[in-house]
């Protein structure tokens, strides 16, 4: 009895042994795996630092930086001499617009001049004849009156009617005023004291008139009551 457990106990420490042994190299086999996959992470991390590293920006050398910028100088100097042309063209046509408008006025003035010579001709003849027949004055001058209303037509002037019509306060102005009729009832024009005129249908003048105005109403009188009245009025 005694040899068999003499035997028996040295066996519990190779146990214990065998145990530990195994798990010292499960550790070492966990440790090692673990140090696999730490490298293997710092490599992936490291390849995909790589891949997300920006794009560099080529750097300019100064010949290029020079170009450049005489490109940009060429470039601002054509825009400016554009801008220059572009201002003497202007002005070379606001000048000509001018030359073209006082032309125009001169023009204008001498087609009018031409037009009222006929007119002092035939008032030189009216001055000259004065003395020798009234009559023939008188048709002259009733003539050369003739000669300017159709001058006026022609440029577009039309005289505006007057006397008979309704007061416009558009195309007339009243200076006095007159007593209403039966045939001139209120605001009528009675008179004409100076004729008005339009120039292609705008106011030209203004025809200075007479408008009949109507009388004023009386006012009611009060009857005053006797005293009979107002002692049967209490």
């Amino acid at each position: 009895m005694e040899t068999k457990e003499q035997q028996l106990t040295p066996e519990k420490p190779l146990a214990e042994d065998t145990l530990s042994g195994e798990a010292i190299m499960d550790e070492s086999n966990v440790v090692s795996q673990e140090h696999e996959m730490a490298e293997a992470g710092g490599t992936d991390a490291a390849e995909v630092g790589v891949d997300e590293t920006p794009y560099e920006v080529e750097a300019l050398s100064i010949d290029d930086l020079q170009a450049q910028l005489a490109e940009q100088r060429q470039q601002t100097q054509e825009y400016l001499d554009q801008l220059q042309r572009l201002q003497a063209d202007f002005s070379n046509y606001r000048r000509r617009m001018v030359q073209e408008r006082s032309q125009a006025a001169e023009r204008g003035k001498e087609e009018l001049l031409m037009a009222l010579l006929p007119v002092l001709g035939n008032l030189r003849l009216a001055l000259q004849h004065a003395d020798q027949d009234a009559n023939a004055v008188r048709e002259g001058v009733q003539m050369i009156w003739q000669q300017c209303e159709d001058f006026m037509r022609q440029q577009g002037v039309e005289q505006i009617a007057t006397v008979g019509e309704p007061f416009n306060p558009a195309l007339h102005e009243a200076l006095t005023m007159a007593p209403a009729t039966d045939e001139t009832p209120a605001n009528t024009i009675v008179a004409e004291v100076n004729a008005g005129y339009t120039l292609n249908g705008q106011l030209l003048r203004a025809a200075q008139v007479v408008v009949a105005q109507a009388k004023p109403e009386a006012a009611p009188q009060e009857v005053e009551a006797t005293p009979t009245e107002a002692e049967s009025a209490d």
